[in-house]
């Protein structure tokens, strides 16, 4: 199978059913330069340099901008060169309609990527850049070294547990490698959280230009950050171009796993849609159940005694009318502010009870949908989706700067950092402009932790929903739940027809729901006892041969967008894997100093960071019930990727040769 982007033929007429957002009725040249409008001039630039050469376009001053009162910088193209590059670029799609891409080799693209920012740019920077780009094949993909006879390769096969976006890449890039695997997942469809969370307004966060697999860059996605829907799309799209649809096993739960020394396999008990056992045995097993898969209810005296509608978030009961409805909602996390908006709209009335406030930042243009202009020129453009794509990366890498305690900025009278301070008083800015003279909102909503201490949310009009007459905010805590209704710990009584529950996800519970039994009876707890679940590299575990995680514990990079960094895991997964079927053997397993000696460097250099310092800002799943950070790790993305490019062969064990 070729790992190669979609690319659009250029020209390709558009679809308005596909992009729903209006199809032009000409291009010509007063369309191109509103595409000009919608565009980064910076990327087009890039672009533009890629398949021309002119210099004019290299010897272009790029800037650095920041917003009043930000701390993000962002590379920018110096106005005074603007025209110049829209005068050019127009010149080259008027004469180039059908030009096709001129795809640059890595040291060009390394040099390329220097023009963009301005920056000099350290090898593995560049070598980083380059796989993000992915101008051709994937440049991820895992890869034989001596690929062995179809009949060897024959003897082996893997169980991926999840039909997410982790487990459709593992899957990808097995199939790549011709080697067998099914794909096991307890939900009815496909898609990990983007399955299960389909309340009213369901968003990514992050762009969509980043929130996509890097070997596809020419999806044609209807939002800047696609709804819940648009992800489902896209889900679909990725198993039904990869041919993984026919590998899947929808409504199967795994129920217990054991691995067996006689056989060197996984020994998987699953249950079938109609409740039928069936024992599989697999040679690998590749965990990809995810952060965000089962659902908490919030511990409340009383939540069983109330009789009005009451679900999940996750378990939105679309057959509900709230219309006109007493409604409350528990929670105010990146779901609860999310869909509160909506809900406010068409309810009577709207108490949201919130806990602990977060802090919330504005985006523009986050409830956008792509412009028919910009669409074209992402299909258009050549090398256009790459570096829009590649500049979405570069400012999120920004968001390092946030996270690392400066003692000398302490002593003389900081809070954490610089830039984490400058964000604080910013988003301080942003609640007073949105609440305007509500000092009691106010009040209520200014947290006392730092930003970035627990999961930044972002505004999707919840605090425009605050100041609506319908709503309350309620932050005096609940004492318990009544038949119709709930009391707060002031002794209040409030009467609700619904109450949505936005407590969040168990994420500390890695591997939920199946029981793993590994070597020697080996369980998970014996592994993870005292302080919670630990792993090396966040992907293996000794005492569990030949089982790998994808997303597993403190796999929360600092930067780097989630697909990027599943691209990443699966590959160095997929690359033990052929490792110990090259070799003959038939078993892969880390050494135990080696798991030791990852999680102390972890954890020393956990100690400078601020979700452990503030401990996850009172109490978020960025830290585990033990207190520890769980889920996010110290290392910037630089230093990590090192660690993870390739595996490491002297951190494991292998054992048997295969008869």
């Amino acid at each position: 199978m070729q790992f190669s982007a979609l690319e659009n033929a250029p020209g390709e007429k558009f679809d308005p059913d596909l992009h729903g957002s209006g199809a032009p009725t000409e291009v010509d040249e007063a369309f191109i330069r509103r595409a000009f409008d919608h565009a980064n001039l910076n990327v087009l630039r890039i672009a533009l340099f890629q398949h021309t050469g002119d210099p004019e376009l290299a010897a272009m001053k790029v800037i650095k901008h920041s917003r009043a009162g930000s701390p993000f910088l962002f590379s920018i193209l110096s106005p005074e060169d603007d025209e110049r590059v829209r005068q050019k670029a127009l010149a080259y799609l008027l004469s180039n309609a059908a030009a096709a891409m001129r795809k640059p080799d890595r040291a060009e693209a390394g040099y390329l990527m220097e023009l963009f920012t301005g920056d000099s740019l350290r090898p593995s920077e560049r070598d980083f850049g380059w796989e993000e780009l992915a101008f051709e094949g994937f440049p991820r993909a895992a890869a034989w070294t001596r690929r062995p006879s179809p009949e060897v390769i024959a003897n082996y096969n893997v169980t991926i547990i999840g039909a997410g976006f982790s487990g459709l890449i593992a899957a990808i890039q097995l199939e790549a490698l011709g080697i067998s695997y099914q794909i096991i997942e307890r939900q009815t469809g496909l898609g990990g959280t983007w399955f299960l969370n389909d309340y009213p307004d369901a968003r990514v966060d992050i762009t969509s230009f980043l929130y996509q697999f890097k070997f596809e860059k020419a999806y044609p996605w209807k939002s800047y950050f696609a709804t819940q829907a648009e992800l489902r799309d896209y889900v679909d799209y990725i198993v039904d171009k990869y041919r993984l649809r026919d590998r899947i096993s929808l409504g199967t739960k795994v129920t217990h796993a054991e691995w067996s020394a006689a056989e060197a396999k996984w020994i998987v008990q699953i249950e079938k849609p109609d409740g039928t056992p069936e024992t599989l045995r697999s040679n690998f097993v590749i965990s990809a159940s995810g952060l965000f898969s089962t659902p908490k209810l919030p511990d409340i005296p009383g939540i069983g005694d109330f009789k009005g509608e009451m679900f999940h978030s996750t378990a939105w009961n679309h057959g509900y009318d709230y219309s006109g409805k007493r409604v409350a909602v528990v929670g105010t996390g990146s779901t609860g502010s999310q869909l509160v908006h909506g809900v406010a709209e068409k309810a009577e009335s709207l108490t949201i009870f919130q806990r602990t406030p977060n802090w919330v930042t504005g985006i523009p243009g986050y409830r956008n949908r792509v412009e028919p202009e910009k669409r074209w020129l992402l299909d258009n453009m050549p090398g256009y989706a790459q570096w829009y794509s590649y500049s979405h990366h570069i400012s999120q890498l920004q968001m390092q700067a946030f996270h690392r305690i400066d003692r000398d900025w302490q002593a003389k009278g900081g809070l954490i950092n610089e830039k984490n301070d400058q964000l604080r008083e910013g988003l301080k800015s942003f609640i007073r402009k949105q609440v305007g003279d509500r000092d009691d909102l106010y009040e209520k909503l200014v947290p006392d932790f730092a930003p970035i201490s627990r999961r930044l949310v972002v505004d999707n009009g919840f605090y425009r929903t605050l100041v609506r007459p319908n709503v309350t905010l309620e932050t005096s805590g609940i004492d318990r739940f009544t038949a119709t209704g709930i009391i707060d710990n002031q002794g209040v009584e409030r009467s609700f027809d619904l109450v949505v529950l936005c407590a969040g996800f168990k994420v500390s519970q890695y591997l939920w729901p199946v029981d793993y039994v590994g070597r020697d009876g080996i369980r998970l707890q014996d592994n993870w006892a005292p302080d919670g679940a630990r792993a090396h590299m966040t992907m293996t575990m000794p005492g569990f041969p030949n089982f790998f995680m994808l997303y597993g514990p403190n796999a929360g990079v600092r930067a780097g967008s989630f697909h990027t960094w599943v691209e990443i895991f699966s590959r160095y997964i997929c690359n033990l894997i052929t490792h110990v079927i090259e070799s003959g053997n038939r078993t892969v397993e880390v050494t135990r100093e080696a798991y030791q000696s990852y999680n102390d460097r972890l954890d020393a250099e956990m100690r400078e960071m601020l979700w452990e310092e503030e401990k996850g800002g009172g109490g978020s799943y960025y830290v585990n019930e033990f207190g520890r950070s769980g889920v996010n790790m110290p290392w910037t993305l630089q230093a990590f990727y090192e660690m993870v490019r390739t595996p490491d062969f002297a951190d494991f064990r292998l054992t048997g040769q295969q008869e």
